[in-house]
């Protein structure tokens, strides 16, 4: 009787499949012992290699400090090339706006100039107070300068 009462107290009805286990748990797996590792015998070559391969010789070192300090200095030389093109940049644009001022200011003194200046009272003055005349055919003689800009003349212009 005391196991129907015990038993009437665990057991519930639950339909379907999903029903759970009552006081059920995981069962242990007990791993067998590690066997220790058998020593087989190592292929000359390959101890060698192995033995090389993790220590720093000599050469790796010096090959290693070689190539750091050469990428070192390589960044240092970017990094001043750099900086000398930057300021070169900033010189140019300097001189680029010195240039724009003084263009501008060539200009405004050419316009005043050519506004001070009355055209009729040259032709006047140079006609009548100085006895100036238009020249006559074949008194024009061309002459090519290399600077068509300005010519200054200190001997007589050869005819042809």
């Amino acid at each position: 009787m005391r196991e129907l009462a015990r038993n009437d107290q665990r057991s519930y009805y639950i339909e379907g499949n999903t029903a759970r286990k009552l006081n059920t748990a995981p069962q242990r797996v007990e791993r067998p012992e590690r066997k220790e590792r058998i020593e087989r015998p190592v292929n000359p070559k390959i101890a060698n290699n192995s033995r090389r391969a993790k220590a720093f010789d000599l050469r790796y070192t010096v090959a290693l400090v070689t190539a750091t300090t050469l990428l070192f200095v390589f960044c240092i030389n970017m990094l001043t090339l750099q900086a000398t093109v930057t300021e070169q940049r900033k010189q140019v644009a300097s001189k680029e706006r010195q240039l724009n001022a003084l263009k501008d200011e060539n200009d405004e003194t050419s316009k005043r100039l050519e506004s001070s200046v009355d055209l009729t009272k040259v032709y006047d003055v140079a006609v009548n107070e100085l006895g100036m005349v238009y020249p006559k055919n074949g008194q024009v003689v061309s002459y090519e300068a290399s600077h068509p800009d300005y010519v200054k003349q200190f001997k007589d212009v050869p005819e042809k």
